[in-house]
């Protein structure tokens, strides 16, 4: 092997490496609710997907999750959370409150209608 093909050869196993880590080892930590009032708050923009999209909150608080969807795609006009029976539509350019009190630790799913866009609530005790 040439000089040459051994450094194409770690380029390309250095950038496999890092496709691998990016797109299946990162896990965003989340982002915590901001507790007002004695509710946990916390904007969601849609906008080709859930930004952010993983959120954590405290169990037995009550949580509202503001919602507004900045576009006009249909797969973001409905959003539907997995466990505690709350779906809600999302029109375009308002604001949309989903409002629950988390009763166990866990992760609560939530999705488009199409199950294209994808988010979670980790509850923490």
């Amino acid at each position: 092997m040439t000089s040459l093909q051994i450094a194409v050869t770690l380029g390309g196993i250095a950038a496999v490496a890092w496709i691998v880590k990016y797109f299946w080892l990162h896990r965003p930590p989340g982002v915590a609710a901001n507790v007002v009032a004695g509710v946990q708050e916390l904007a969601i923009t849609v906008k080709g997907g859930y930004d952010p999209d993983v959120v954590t909150v405290r169990r037995s608080l009550p949580v509202r999750l503001r919602f507004t969807r900045n576009e006009s795609s249909m797969c973001s006009e409905t959003v539907v959370f997995d466990g505690i029976e709350r779906s809600a539509y999302l029109p375009e350019g308002k604001t949309v409150n989903i409002e629950f009190t988390p009763t166990a630790v866990g992760e609560i799913a939530f999705h488009c209608q199409m199950n294209m866009l994808r988010g979670k609530v980790i509850v923490t005790p």
